[in-house]
């Protein structure tokens, strides 16, 4: 294991594997039935490390990508905490069974990282995804700020709109047209709902 703490860290475009919308053996998940603020970065660590433990003891070494408001509160300090925990992961069967462990050990819903939701993870995978945690039964990453960005914005909801404010000067995007720009090519196949470009509005007027 590389420390004892979560780190961020770039990674290779080739350690990031493509999670498209339907592949056996691939889960999305969403924890949203814990009270606000219990995933900061401590309780993270803590579960995934011990499921990383457990994966160990099973033979296997998993592989699990943040994406959303999960990645952004892991990745950028002073984020707030986040109070679902939005990935996609694989091996599925044997990742939900030790999770399930985990959760008895650390009084976490059974379903912690085993509820299913709409992922929206780019189909060509996330070449600059950060490395999270890099432990021998587990390798978490989390999504770009770009993909982030591209992800909420295509979501276009109000709440996420500090969040918006705070990545897209973190890139260093001028306007919404750019913005826009970062969307068709972070998800080519996805058309940008009209309430988008009002969330757009809402970030930019401010």
């Amino acid at each position: 294991m590389r420390g004892s703490s979560l780190c961020v860290v770039g990674i290779a475009t080739r350690a990031v594997p493509r999670f498209p919308d339907s592949v056996d053996g691939v889960e999305r998940s969403g924890a949203r039935d814990r009270p606000s603020g219990l995933w900061d970065r401590a309780a993270v660590e803590r579960a995934f490390h011990l499921l990383g433990d457990h994966l160990v003891e099973r033979g296997v070494r998993a592989h699990l990508y943040l994406y959303g408001g999960t990645a952004l509160a892991l990745t950028h300090a002073g984020r707030r905490p986040t109070p679902d925990l939005d990935a996609v992961f694989q091996p599925r069967h044997i990742v939900l069974e030790e999770a399930a462990a985990v959760a008895d050990e650390l009084g976490l819903p059974h379903r912690w990282l085993g509820r299913p939701t709409t992922a929206r993870v780019a189909p060509g995978g996330d070449a600059a995804a950060l490395s999270v945690l890099d432990h021998p039964g587990l390798r978490v990453t989390a999504a770009s700020p770009e993909h982030i960005l591209a992800s909420m914005v295509l979501a276009a909801r109000h709440r996420d709109a500090e969040d918006i404010r705070f990545l897209v000067g973190r890139l260093g995007l001028a306007d919404a047209e750019r913005v826009l720009s970062l969307c068709a090519y972070v998800f080519p196949d996805d058309e940008m709902p009209e309430r988008a470009r009002a969330v757009l509005q809402d970030v930019f007027d401010r």
